[in-house]
């Protein structure tokens, strides 16, 4: 049995043995027989010439949720900040693996979650996690900020122009006047369904905790998260961008081609964009940008100054062909990570686009000569079980509910996760596969100008 340490992971030295360091290790098994976890302790070792560090470092996690988004950013200190859920319990599980070891005696923390939009790949999973409980009616999290972009979403019976309530049109466009700083505020009947379960959850959080805060955010409020300045993280709130109309903060309404209001346009372009920066490290989480937004996100930066290039890049919308190559020119990342993943035909969007693909290549940093291009979907790892019956868990047609056998049958057996650590010069980038002992992983060095050296070979601590 064995357990991959990545570089920053916390173990506890016993001793020296021979040419092995001896671990003194707790792990969580699944009991086949009592079909329970249970934690099992056990001796393991590590070579000798392992190299340790004394200080903590700061860990992004970019969670396979299929067709969704979710990351997690932990600090030094351990501070944790969400970034979206996918739409299914993905998120949870991960979670109630990755801190397992916290969770037996107690909830996990959360200084911040944030949707940076509200589709539901999105944050759907945020409702799910949230809801769930450790044992003895205790939250799996306990959350101290929720920010959002504004955006809450009507019925679908509702017209375009009502989809975000109140509009208001100036010079031939329109513009969301209605911005939510509190969706707990609105009334049921303004919301989807959706909407209206993430209302629930957060009634439900206020009732655990009358002093959380939950708002809006949008460019310029990088106080929001002052509370990772004295670990010198700093993150920058890029988007979404807040006009002001009539005395009113407003968010345009994106038109098609031939004038039509575009509620899915609209909602994704005005999506939650933050850029960390840690010593000489930058992230930019690019949510579901389009590229009308894109463009309207580099003409800020130009006029603002604001830098928008990085070393790392989650890649908007999950690959979709709807973007500005001029975008992944001005970030010039080293490393993009898209995440995206098949569910069902109903849900199939063809993401990445190979055109998405190649202008990422071809916009990634100049100076680096391999750029790292990563898809969820494809680092992670699925096993042939041969023969199986299968239930439909959507479908549009009655005969298609019901469970129809294939010879060809696959399960997920490794999600996709794209690790990403640093200690803001140095960064180690790591996915898992099919096999406990073998990673993929490469290290790089970034000076205080943005030079990136590659390392030749990776060290696993």
């Amino acid at each position: 049995m064995l357990t991959t340490l990545f570089w920053g992971d916390n173990v506890n030295v016993v001793e020296k043995v021979g040419e092995y360091w001896k671990l003194d290790f707790t792990r969580r098994i699944w009991n086949k027989d009592t079909k329970k976890y249970e934690w099992v302790k056990y001796d393991a070792a590590i070579p000798k010439e392992t190299h340790f560090r004394e200080s903590p470092i700061l860990k992004i996690r970019f969670v396979d949720v299929g067709q969704g988004d979710a990351a997690i950013i932990e600090s030094p200190q351990g501070k944790l900040v969400l970034l979206d859920g996918g739409e299914g319990d993905e998120l949870y599980h991960y979670v109630s693996a990755s801190w397992a070891h916290i969770l037996r005696s107690k909830s996990l923390e959360s200084e911040a979650i944030v949707v940076t939009h509200g589709d539901a790949d999105h944050f759907v999973g945020l409702t799910n996690l949230l809801n769930k409980t450790r044992g003895h009616n205790q939250p799996i999290l306990v959350v101290k900020r929720i920010y959002q972009n504004g955006l809450v979403k009507a019925p679908e019976q509702v017209k375009d122009e009502d989809t975000f309530g109140k509009t208001k049109t100036k010079n031939g466009k329109t513009y969301i006047i209605d911005l939510i700083d509190d969706p707990r505020t609105i009334p049921d009947s303004r919301l989807n369904k959706p909407f209206k379960e993430w209302k629930k959850t957060l009634n439900s959080l206020t009732a655990q905790n009358q002093n959380i805060e939950i708002r809006r955010i949008a460019y310029g409020d990088d106080e929001s998260f002052s509370f990772l300045e004295d670990e010198g993280i700093q993150i920058q709130v890029l988007g979404p961008i807040v006009e002001e109309i009539d005395g009113l903060p407003a968010l345009r309404y994106f038109q098609g081609e031939r004038g039509g209001l575009m509620p899915s346009q609209t909602i994704n372009g005005h999506s939650v964009i933050l850029k960390l920066t840690y010593g000489n490290v930058r992230v930019l989480f690019g949510a579901d940008l389009n590229a009308e937004s894109e463009s309207g996100l580099l003409e800020s930066s130009r006029n603002t100054k604001t830098s928008l290039a990085s070393e790392i890049l989650k890649v908007p919308h999950h690959g979709s062909a709807d973007f500005d190559p001029l975008m992944f020119q001005a970030v010039s990342p080293a490393v993009s990570i898209i995440s995206s993943g098949d569910e069902n035909a109903l849900k199939e969007y063809i993401h990445p686009r190979a055109g998405l693909v190649g202008a990422l290549g071809k916009y990634s940093n100049p100076t680096v000569e391999k750029p790292l291009i990563y898809v969820t979907e494809m680092v992670a790892f699925f096993e042939r079980v041969g023969k199986a019956s299968i239930q439909r868990l959507e479908a549009t047609k009655k005969e298609e509910k019901e469970p129809f056998e294939t010879p060809n049958a696959y399960i997920k057996k490794t999600y996709g996760i794209v690790h990403i650590r640093t200690d803001g010069k140095r960064v180690l980038v790591a996915t898992h596969s099919g096999r406990p002992d073998m990673k993929e992983s490469y290290a790089f060095n970034v000076d205080n100008k943005g030079k990136i050296t590659f390392e030749a070979k990776t060290r696993a601590l």
